[in-house]
């Protein structure tokens, strides 16, 4: 695992597009957009967004040939004044829409902002460190590189935090992480359905929270 050169950003962006770009969040975000526009204003958009991360946080790679990416920022530097020059790049890649499609996207990211709206954490941990996103290239799974890399992972945020958290959409990833000692904390649901989070918080020091058994909806 290393560090990602700058120069890498608009490749990883790419490459995390052609991971995620079937799942639920940016299959939620641009519903009715012309999927070949889509694919490109994601891009655009997850490429400013790890200029923030590459700045304040963590872009991390495994190897030359990008078989795998991962993205990590402590809590603390989730702040909406440090974010919003690069939210604005990413506001100038929504020029290649069309105006009914920049409007369909508004109206479909308001359930995305929904979902991803609580501090959850803040009851379990203080200032943890923020598993944002993570990725292995398709035709390289199974060969434990995700391991590899999250064991890495894991080390390196030992050395500044207690613990880190994640959020995810994709309910066939709970167990996944489980395996790699995360615990799901809670589940949340999104009010008209669409959408459910799974909140999960791994340990790195001796101390296991209790996880709350009941779902909760926003």
């Amino acid at each position: 695992m290393r560090r990602a050169f700058e120069s890498e950003l608009p490749r990883i962006a790419a490459f995390m597009i052609e991971q995620f770009f079937e799942k639920e969040e940016l299959q939620q975000m641009f519903r009715g957009v012309d999927e070949e526009r889509a694919r490109k204003t994601a891009e655009n958009i997850v490429a400013c967004e790890l200029g923030y991360f590459f700045r304040y946080g963590d872009v991390l790679v495994n190897g030359s040939d990008l078989a795998s990416a991962a993205v990590g920022i402590p809590q603390r530097h989730l702040s909406l004044w440090k974010r919003l020059p690069y939210a604005l790049q990413g506001g100038r890649a929504l020029k290649e829409l069309s105006k009914p499609e920049r409007g369909l996207l508004k109206a479909n990211s308001r359930v995305i902002q929904e979902v991803h709206s609580g501090n959850w954490f803040r009851k379990y941990c203080k200032d943890p460190y923020c598993f944002m996103q993570f990725a292995v290239g398709k035709e390289t799974r199974g060969k434990g590189i995700a391991r590899e890399m999250l064991e890495s992972l894991f080390l390196h945020v030992r050395k500044q935090r207690g613990c880190m958290v994640l959020e995810t959409l994709t309910a066939s990833n709970v167990p996944i992480y489980e395996h790699f000692g995360f615990r799901l904390m809670e589940t949340y649901q999104t009010q008209g359905g669409e959408l459910t989070e799974y909140r999960m918080l791994k340990r790195l020091d001796c101390t296991e929270p209790a996880p709350q058994d009941r779902k909760r909806t926003l």
